[in-house]
Parts: C-alpha cells; sequence; structure tokens
C-alpha cells in the first residue's frame, strides 16, 4: 500500500541571518508524516506518546531524542487526545555539516550517520537523556531564539555544538539507542506487515513461541502499551493518512487498516484523536500548507 508523505522546506523555517531554528511543539493529530531537506534533533520534554518513522512506530517518553537525516519520513503522535506530548524541534541545514565536521570524532555512528554512509539498518538515531544534559541545552537554545537578543546566532551556534560533543559522550556511555532494540522486534514487524488483516494475540505469541499471557507481559514491558492498544495506534495513524492523502471514503479507508464495524471505528477514532473522521479529513484540506504545527512561543 502507498502510504504518500510530505515533504517540508527548510525555507518555511529559516531565516536570512541564522542556519538554525527551533520550536516547542505540543503534539496532536494535524501534521502528516512527512520528509525534510533539513536535519532535526527532536527531543521529548513532556509526556509519552509513540514516534511513527519509517514504517515503525517507536513508544516514546520524556527525555528521548532523536536525530532525524534528510529524506526519512516521521511523524509524533501523543497516545490519545487526552494525553499531552511536548516536543523540542531543533532543526538546521545540511550546509552547516561542513563548519561542525571538527567537532565531531570520525570514530563515532553519529560522524557515519551525517558524513558517510551508515550501515543500510540505520535510518535514525535515538539516545536516551538520563540526567536532563540535553534539556538544559536544548532549553537555552530556545531562549536565545525566542528573545533574539544581540548575537544570539552565535550563542545558538555554541550550544548546537554542545549538543552535538553531548551526543558523542551518550553514545560512548551506552546511551545511544540501538534500533531495532528487543526481541519483540519481530512481533512488532508482522504487525506493521498485517494490520489491515484480522491479527489476534494467539496468532502473534504462536509466531514468538509464546503463550499469550507471557506475550502480553513482555509485549506491553517492552513497548509501553497493550497489544491492543498499539495495533489500535499504528491503525488509526495509516487511517489518518489515508483521510489526509487519498480520496477514499471514510468507510473505504476504515476498511483498507482493518476495519469493518463502523460503529466501532468512529468511536475508537474519536477516543483516539479527539475528532471525528469526517471533522480530521476536513481540517487536513483546510490546512494543507503544513509546517511543524501551531508552535507554542513561550519564553522559559
Amino acid at each position: 500500500m502507498d502510504w504518500r508523505v510530505t515533504e517540508l522546506s527548510g525555507d518555511k523555517f529559516f531565516q536570512p541571518e541564522i542556519d538554525i531554528f527551533i520550536n516547542r511543539e505540543i503534539e496532536s493529530f494535524s501534521l502528516s508524516q512527512h520528509t525534510h531537506d533539513f536535519i532535526e534533533i527532536s527531543f521529548v520534554e513532556e509526556g509519552s506518546g509513540f514516534h511513527y518513522i519509517e514504517d515503525q512506530m517507536i513508544p516514546i517518553k520524556r527525555g528521548d531524542l532523536f536525530v532525524i537525516p534528510i529524506g526519512t519520513s516521521h511523524v509524533f503522535r501523543p497516545s490519545s487526545r487526552d494525553k499531552q506530548l511536548v516536543i523540542y524541534n531543533c532543526i538546521f541545514k545540511v550546509e552547516l555539516l561542513k563548519q561542525l565536521r571538527s567537532v565531531i570524532g570520525e570514530a563515532s555512528m553519529l560522524y557515519r550517520f551525517l558524513y558517510e554512509t551508515p550501515p543500510a539498518s540505520v535510518k535514525w538515531l535515538q539516545y536516551q537523556d538520563k540526567f536532563d544534559k540535553f534539556l538544559n541545552m536544548i532549553l537555552s537554545m530556545y531562549r536565545e531564539f525566542i528573545n533574539k537578543s544581540p548575537c544570539y546566532e552565535y550563542l545558538m551556534m555554541g550550544q548546537l555544538i554542545q549538543v552535538l560533543a553531548m551526543l558523542q559522550r551518550y553514545e560512548c556511555d551506552g546511551s545511544l539507542v540501538s534500533t531495532p532494540s528487543n526481541n519483540m522486534d519481530d512481533a512488532i514487524l508482522y504487525i506493521h506487515d498485517h494490520f489491515a488483516m484480522n491479527i489476534t494475540v494467539q496468532q502473534v505469541a504462536e509466531r514468538s513461541f509464546m503463550s499469550p499471557s507471557h506475550f502480553q507481559r513482555l509485549f506491553k514491558k517492552t513497548s509501553g502499551v497493550t497489544f491492543m492498544q498499539y495495533l489500535q495506534n499504528f491503525r488509526i495513524q495509516r487511517c489518518c493518512e489515508l483521510l489526509k492523502s487519498t480520496e477514499l471514503s471514510i468507510q473505504e479507508a476504515a476498511n483498507q487498516v482493518g476495519y469493518q464495524d463502523m460503529k466501532f471505528f468512529h468511536s475508537l477514532f474519536r477516543r483516539k484523536t479527539g475528532v471525528t473522521p469526517r471533522q480530521y479529513r476536513k481540517s487536513s484540506q483546510d490546512n494543507e500548507e503544513l509546517s511543524f504545527g501551531a508552535s507554542e512561543q513561550r519564553v522559559i
């Protein structure tokens, strides 16, 4: 099935005098899965939810940090409409990499990721900020960007260098999260490949050579949600993309992601997104010019 994604251009964000942009975003279901022509460092400040990146759905929580290159499709989503998920997005032009080359150690995965050809399986980098080191640097960068005091652009460059240097230190300390990272990967990939079918816990547990009860416990420990919650979130995300990018009827879109009972589907969609499928499609048509959403411009 062809899941079309939106392409975001840095021209919409960068100002003439600085090649770095940062915002604080309260995530919702309004932004489509997208690629971009800049490098992005995303940091989860508050809440929990999911990072839909390429064809994976990664549970996220406070302190997770991602480095996302040009051409990798992704979007952040809260786990439901009544759960808040706050993300800082720091983006910068690829041209800055020439100036930053001497900062990044050639032996690091970050260097290979930005300057060389990384392993085919590495399409993004994920780190865990266990001691709020990144949070303080990113908050400082955000203050400079919002206040725009004299020489703020130089301070932001220095803070970006700090972030990149700390990423290498975290990599050495073992805070770089490998992807994939656990023995639930086969089960999760099976869900992604067969989500439109009538798959059950029993069926996926048998593929993993586990009892359903043991599989359920391990799955929730790994992903942070139950098997059914994970499946429902993945289906609703795919349905959102269909409603935005195709002319399928709402029933056809629901059928394509595995729902035949339309009463149940409408109830679930509203519970997850806060709006009906019809309202969601209309709002996406009214907001075709996508950005990172309505950023909360808050001086901290």
